[in-house]
């Protein structure tokens, strides 16, 4: 069998190309794959190569078509096709904001994780929702010799609503990882805070990940001293008066470093924490929060995504306000 490799499969390494490929195929090992490269019985352009070389456009990968085993339906499609039975072709569609040849933008709502995870294993996920849509619109062709799909560009919490995009092809998954190091996106959040918050606040305080054993997950606390600079810049939008939380304050957030949970532990460190915040704050707070507005999700929301485009051009991408904050007025 001669693989030809197209653009959106170059620049990556043999072994991890081969991999993918044999997704399709349970029965192939990765032991098997660096076994045929060494034995030559699999080569590049009919020599023998490496598993570290990087392939490139227009290469010849000849693999034995013996080193393909039957495929195993049961192993590899049932799981999804009971995941995908659950989603609403039109249900997917609602979600996507905005998409061109290069890119897909969803309006991620707050409580769905982006890929599987052991926690999340049966549960939907955005990554369920971009393939669905790309292989309903045959965006996803050919799934046999196809190893790159369509992926998000970054992760996000799970109760964080969120303006989310998927690259469509791998020049433009480069791109976006460039700009993404060199800090050249702008991103806009809006949360809800308690008490009633300052016009202007300039939060700059270093912060380093930790782990909490209560909670079986990563965590960030202030670490002064040594570890990332951060800084976090909030303007207040309005302040509400209510009646069971007393003041509260709509804020949006601009953050000059991307840490993770960066805008939750900077505010909880000023005294005003994100409403419904389970790790940076006191029950005592997210108890009325869910009696008297009966929300049970993080209100922090990132509704602007903003950076220039391949042709230098600006784009920028703004999601919709969830019911969550209508509810606060």
């Amino acid at each position: 069998m001669e693989i030809k490799i197209t653009s959106d499969q170059a620049n990556q390494r043999c072994d991890r190309f081969l991999r993918k490929f044999c997704k399709p195929y349970p029965q192939v090992r990765l032991s098997d794959i660096y076994s045929r490269i060494r034995k030559w019985t699999i080569t590049v352009n009919w020599k023998k190569t490496k598993e570290e070389y990087r392939i490139i456009e227009w290469d010849i990968i000849n693999l034995p078509e013996e080193c393909l085993w039957k495929k195993d339906k049961k192993l590899i499609l049932t799981q999804k096709e009971k995941k995908f039975q659950k989603l609403d072709p039109n249900l997917v569609k609602s979600r996507i904001i905005y998409e061109d040849d290069n890119r897909l933008v969803f309006n991620k709502p707050a409580g769905i994780v982006i890929h599987p995870s052991n926690k999340h294993r049966n549960d939907l996920c955005m990554n369920d929702y971009l393939e669905r849509y790309c292989e309903k619109n045959w965006i996803i062709k050919d799934t046999k010799n196809q190893t790159f799909k369509p992926s998000f560009w970054y992760r996000l919490d799970k109760d964080t609503s969120w303006v989310l995009i998927a690259a469509k092809n791998y020049e433009a998954l480069q791109y976006i990882n460039e700009i993404i190091r060199e800090r050249a996106i702008s991103k806009e959040y809006l949360t809800i805070v308690a008490w009633k918050f300052p016009k202007h606040l300039i939060i700059d305080k270093a912060i380093e990940k930790t782990y909490n054993s209560k909670f079986d997950r990563a965590q960030m606390q202030l670490n002064e001293s040594d570890w990332l600079d951060s800084k976090t810049e909030c303007r207040l939008d309005k302040t509400y008066k209510h009646p069971q939380l007393w003041d509260i304050s709509l804020v949006k957030v601009k953050l000059y470093s991307w840490r993770m949970h960066q805008i939750r532990i900077h505010l909880s460190s000023e005294n005003f924490p994100v409403l419904w915040d389970l790790i940076y704050w006191k029950p005592a707070l997210n108890r009325i929060v869910y009696k008297s507005l009966h929300i049970q999700r993080q209100l922090l929301h990132c509704h602007k995504y903003q950076f220039k485009n391949l042709d230098g051009k600006n784009i920028c991408f703004q999601a919709e306000l969830p019911e969550e904050f209508k509810l606060i007025k």
